[in-house]
C-alpha cells in the first residue's frame, strides 16, 4: 500500500522502468489499486498502483536530477520576465499578471503530461479523470493565453479546432 509522500519510478507494459526514467510522488491515495502522481514538472494524474513502483529517496533524486539535466524549454511555454512586464503594464495589478502566468504553468505541464501519457500508454488507456483535466488545460491555456495577447500582440492564442 502506498502513501502520501511516496516517492515512485514510473513502469512501462512490460514492468520495466521507461527509459528515460520517469520519477514522481504520490500526492494522495484513493485506494489500494489508485493514487493521485505528482510529476516533477508540476502536474498530477490519477494512476493505477501496477503502473509504477516504489522507490529510495536517492535513487529518486538521481533520477530526477537526470530529469531536469535533459529538460529543454518547451515551444508551448509562456517565457517572459514578469518583473518587467508587469512594469509596462500599470493598469493591470501585477498579482493578476502572476496569477495568469502560474495557471499557464499550470496548463501547460497538464497539456505535456497528456502528450507524455498518450505516447506511453496510447490515446485509448487514458483516463476519464486525466482526460477532464487536459481538456480542462485546453480550455484554460486559451484564456489565459488571450490575457497576454491583449496586454502583448507578440503572445501567440493557440487554436485548438
Amino acid at each position: 500500500m502506498y502513501k502520501k509522500g511516496d516517492k515512485v519510478i514510473i513502469l512501462d507494459y512490460n514492468g520495466k522502468p521507461l527509459v528515460p526514467q520517469v520519477v514522481a510522488e504520490v500526492e494522495e491515495v484513493y485506494g489500494a489499486d489508485r493514487v493521485r502522481l505528482l510529476l516533477p514538472d508540476g502536474a498530477c494524474c490519477l494512476e493505477f498502483v501496477d503502473h509504477f513502483e516504489k522507490i529510495d529517496e536517492e535513487t529518486y533524486d538521481k533520477y530526477l536530477h537526470a530529469a531536469h539535466e535533459r529538460e529543454k524549454p518547451l515551444p508551448v511555454d509562456l517565457q517572459i520576465d514578469i518583473r518587467k512586464f508587469a512594469a509596462k503594464h500599470h493598469k493591470r495589478r501585477k498579482d493578476e499578471i502572476l496569477k495568469k502566468f502560474d495557471q499557464d504553468k499550470r496548463y501547460v505541464s497538464t497539456i505535456n503530461a497528456y502528450t507524455g501519457r498518450v505516447m506511453m500508454y496510447g490515446k485509448e488507456n487514458i483516463n476519464e479523470k486525466f482526460l477532464w483535466e487536459y481538456k480542462e488545460a485546453l480550455y484554460g491555456i486559451v484564456e489565459t493565453r488571450t490575457f497576454f495577447h491583449d496586454l502583448d500582440d507578440s503572445i501567440p492564442i493557440p487554436d485548438l479546432t
